[in-house]
């Protein structure tokens, strides 16, 4: 998220500068234009300057017609030169300035939808993963009070059709006689890896369980629970 935010920042400021580039350009071209535009409108109004008229000759009836220098238009002049060359100018600065942004944009589109993807086929993974794995089986359990803790230990086993599980956790979870929540404790099981058909004993102790009426115990990895069902004999104490 961070990065794309920084990637859109980089394409406003490029935009930003690109913009400004092409005004600047497009601002010198037009002092420019109106330079050449004074220099000849200048040079056309020495040529207009009235000369003296010649004097007429003695014998001759007739005077030589005096030649009158027209005088163009100056806007007709420059007018298309002008913008002949501030466009094609003009036009590359902006599509140079089109093409950086789109190619960061992309860039950023491409990263932004790469992590979506990844992160969308990933979810659906650990899912997966968490669905397929086979019930562990609590073997026993029981529990003692000292004071004000509560003590709970038992055996849990992993099927032979299971797989290998790391770092499986107890969590056991207090409740009061009217059902309330009171408090909960968890502990890592004495197996670091519990292997398909391996056990492993686990020793929970809560505190703050003197209005105890009954407690739960489940079992969880670092990033998901794992789910378990009861084997114990009939004569102990389910929880």
């Amino acid at each position: 998220m961070l990065f794309l935010l920084l990637v859109t920042l980089i394409s406003m400021l490029l935009a930003v500068i690109m913009s400004v580039i092409a005004w600047r350009a497009a601002q010198e071209e037009k002092r420019r234009s109106d330079a050449r535009i004074a220099a000849l409108a200048a040079e056309i109004h020495d040529t207009d300057r009235p000369h003296a008229a010649p004097r007429a000759e003695a014998d001759l009836d007739l005077r030589r017609p005096v030649e009158t220098p027209v005088s163009l238009p100056v806007t007709g002049l420059f007018e298309t030169s002008g913008a002949a060359r501030t466009g094609p100018r003009l036009a590359t600065v902006v599509g140079i300035g089109l093409l950086v942004f789109g190619s960061v944009a992309a860039v950023a589109f491409g990263l932004g939808t790469g992590s979506t993807n990844q992160a969308s086929s990933a979810n659906p993974a650990n899912h997966a993963t968490s669905e397929n794995l086979v019930p562990l089986e609590l073997l026993a359990l029981g529990h003692e009070r000292n004071g004000d803790r509560l003590m709970v230990r038992g055996v849990v086993r992993n099927p032979s059709a299971g797989r290998e599980i790391d770092r499986v956790i107890a969590v056991v979870f207090l409740y009061n006689r009217d059902g309330g929540f009171l408090a909960s404790g968890r502990a890592a099981i004495e197996s670091t890896a519990l292997v398909p058909g391996g056990e492993s004993g686990f020793i929970v102790v809560v505190p703050g369980a003197s209005n105890v009426g009954r407690y739960r115990v489940s079992f969880r990895t670092e990033d998901r629970v794992v789910p378990h069902v009861d084997r114990r004999d009939r004569g102990q104490e389910k929880s």
